[in-house]
């Protein structure tokens, strides 16, 4: 009894921790100097006014490495333009609370990638446990292609509701919203988290049917062995 609790509830684990592992690690992905040139280089990407090409992903590279090292809020503080500094208070405010929410995000990541080597070898080590594995992972490739086919839909359908529901998640009250003139939107305009919304669920939804097929072949090949 116990050692079947026990395999029910690595296999639960499992599959749930897939989808939301595959989002996070796709994460690490669009956080990259790589994207930004990417979404910067399509040739109907037009640069801000008061900025060039070569400024604008300047800036957008500093704010990507504030976000993912150890930099103080000063980094982009002390960044000025024609006008003075380049970011408002509040833009800095809102660069520290993003900051919170993705050094979150990535503990998180971390933190379901050890859930998941524990699964797994939890069914690695019962024996014949060897088709459970590639079920589960095939039901966490399923359950992961069901939310991004639903999470693509809604991008695609209705992206204001799910830009703005999105903030109000993770960010208190208006302090996501700026004006069309500050340095944040004129860097990550609407288009700019469209493409970046798109690309994530693409992404994942790749992998996830990488995964499930990878899954699907090996079950398929553990029973062609198991009735020789």
């Amino acid at each position: 009894m116990l050692k079947k609790s026990i395999l029910m509830i690595a296999r639960i684990l499992l599959v749930l921790s897939v989808p939301v592992f595959l989002l996070l690690t796709n994460l690490y992905a669009l956080m990259s100097p790589a994207f930004l040139r990417y979404e910067y280089g399509k040739a109907d990407f037009l640069p801000p006014p008061g900025f060039t090409d070569e400024q604008r992903l300047m800036v957008a590279e500093m704010a990507v490495t504030y976000l993912r090292s150890d930099a103080g809020i000063e980094i982009l503080g002390d960044l000025e333009g024609k006008e003075g500094a380049l970011f408002r208070e509040k833009e800095l405010a809102h660069m520290e609370d993003v900051k919170v929410v993705a050094r979150r995000a990535f503990l998180a990541h971390g933190l379901l990638g050890l859930l998941i080597a524990a699964s797994l070898g939890v069914l690695l080590v019962m024996p014949d446990t060897q088709t459970r594995i590639s079920i589960s992972l095939l039901q966490g490739s399923l359950l992961t292609i069901a939310l991004l086919v639903a999470l693509v839909a809604l991008v695609y359908l209705n992206f204001d509701w799910f830009f703005t529901h999105f903030h109000l998640t993770f960010f208190e009250g208006d302090s996501w919203i700026f004006d069309l003139s500050d340095t944040l939107i004129r860097l990550f305009p609407t288009r700019f988290w469209f493409d970046a919304a798109r690309i994530w669920g693409l992404l994942t939804l790749g992998e996830a049917v990488a995964l499930g097929g990878i899954a699907w072949l090996c079950n398929r090949l553990t029973d062609t062995i198991a009735t020789r």
